[in-house]
């Protein structure tokens, strides 16, 4: 897909030109004739040519913008299927500490992922499709300006740097304002999800003006900094057109000395205007596509954090008995959660095989925080926990929780999993692994 996307952008980008080298030709060819006092059936004879090699090129064109959009809008589907589905691998295989920090908060991990795909996505038809082929088309022009003379293409080259020196000069004043734009989204995102979730407390105990206070705090500050981003890139973008005008007006001139100094034709006018706007096409767009690719870099930042957070993978021994029995041990535990809040200290227990337990408390005593250790979504700050005299931490993870049935406060129902029979319901543990 790639290899075929390139091709069809190296043939689109020379056949962008031939409107400059006919227009060039026909200009000439026209006053050739008016010259030379040639009758009007063979201005009607090069009309004819003419038109026939600028609708062959047209359906050349067509047909390789057609080949450019698929492959290139084919190439983003993939790409957004691939990192999709490997950021869900990815965060699967995450331990729970990943999912307590406060800066991976469900609502702001939605927005980081949901943002760092849809921004690589872009990244990648920005380029196969917008920016590829503009700049494939430039240097072409940029060629044939050079070929045709010297010195307008080296005015054409001059004005390039210059153009790319103020663009990256705005990328970097917009990066700060896109990082808090970032940040700005997640904590929203975050704080519209906990708020339908704590919809019921929030009206039982009146919290409802409070809590549109502070997401009005948050509209405000996001507010003020798209007008600080916008401000600055109307800023930026008007020297850049201005720039490119005078661009323009260099070329005009230059192309007119020479045509009046005889070295050019009168078509080499409207030739190398033709030839500058094809350059110019690219910088006309560049700086949307600076603002989109430095916004796709920015959010994407958020994404690779996740996608790159190695450090939070599970840790798993490769115990795996034959058989469990079933003694379980809590020696010396004592377990702090990543936020900081201690949950467990000096907890001794033991329950034998076969005999039925509970752990009975005040809300909060840690009697989750037990059965998430247990079941190895966390490790204990200290001591040991011993399944049949083995320490927890050697056995398999994926094995340990196949034998373990959990039962937690949220219960997910699966429509294949209950048949609506006690029969087969009792037997949903089985359907479900």
């Amino acid at each position: 897909m790639v290899l075929a996307t390139f091709a069809f952008t190296f043939i689109g980008s020379f056949a962008a030109q031939v409107n400059a080298l006919t227009i060039k030709y026909t200009v000439d060819s026209i006053s050739n004739l008016m010259v030379a006092g040639e009758p009007l059936s063979k201005g009607f004879y090069l009309l004819g040519v003419i038109s026939i090699i600028l609708l062959t090129k047209e359906l050349v064109l067509s047909f390789v913008q057609f080949g450019q959009k698929f492959y290139g809008e084919k190439l983003r589907i993939f790409i957004a299927r691939d990192i999709s589905q490997t950021i869900v691998e990815k965060i699967l295989s995450y331990r729970m500490e990943f999912y307590t920090s406060s800066d991976n908060e469900s609502g702001k991990l939605q927005t980081r992922i949901d943002t760092g795909i849809s921004s690589l996505t872009r990244l990648v038809q920005n380029f196969f499709i917008d920016i590829l082929p503009l700049f494939a088309n430039a240097v072409a022009a940029l060629a044939l300006m050079f070929y045709a003379n010297f010195y307008i293409g080296l005015v054409s080259l001059c004005i390039i740097p210059v153009y790319f020196y103020i663009s990256q000069l705005q990328a970097n004043r917009l990066s700060g304002f896109r990082r808090r734009m970032r940040t700005f989204r997640e904590t929203k995102n975050n704080g519209i999800i906990s708020l339908i979730e704590s919809i019921t407390v929030i009206k039982s105990f009146v919290r409802e003006s409070f809590e549109a206070k502070r997401h009005r705090s948050i509209q405000f500050e996001m507010t003020e900094n798209q007008l600080t981003t916008r401000k600055t890139s109307f800023i930026f973008e008007s020297i850049k057109s201005f720039i490119e005008q005078i661009g323009i007006v260099i070329i005009i001139i230059l192309t007119a000395y020479f045509v009046l100094n005889n070295t050019m034709t009168i078509g080499a006018i409207m030739f190398h205007i033709m030839l500058f706007n094809n350059v110019s096409a690219p910088i006309r767009q560049l700086h949307r596509i600076y603002d989109e690719v430095n916004d796709a870099l920015i959010y994407s930042e958020g994404f690779f954090e996740i996608l790159e957070s190695d450090h939070q993978k599970e840790n798993t021994g490769s115990y795996k008995p034959d058989k469990i029995l079933g003694k379980i041990e809590f020696i010396d535990v004592d377990f702090v959660y990543p936020n900081g809040t201690k949950a467990l200290k000096d907890v001794n227990f033991t329950i034998r095989p076969n005999e039925t337990s509970a752990l009975v408390g005040l809300s909060g005593a840690g009697k989750s925080t037990v059965i998430n250790l247990f079941d190895k979504f966390y490790l204990p700050t200290k001591g040991k926990i011993l399944l049949d005299g083995i320490d927890l931490k050697e056995y398999d993870t994926d094995y340990l929780r196949s034998n373990v049935g959990l039962v937690l406060q949220k219960i997910i129902f699966s429509e294949e999993a209950f048949q609506k029979t006690f029969y087969t319901d009792i037997r949903m543990p089985q359907k479900l692994r």
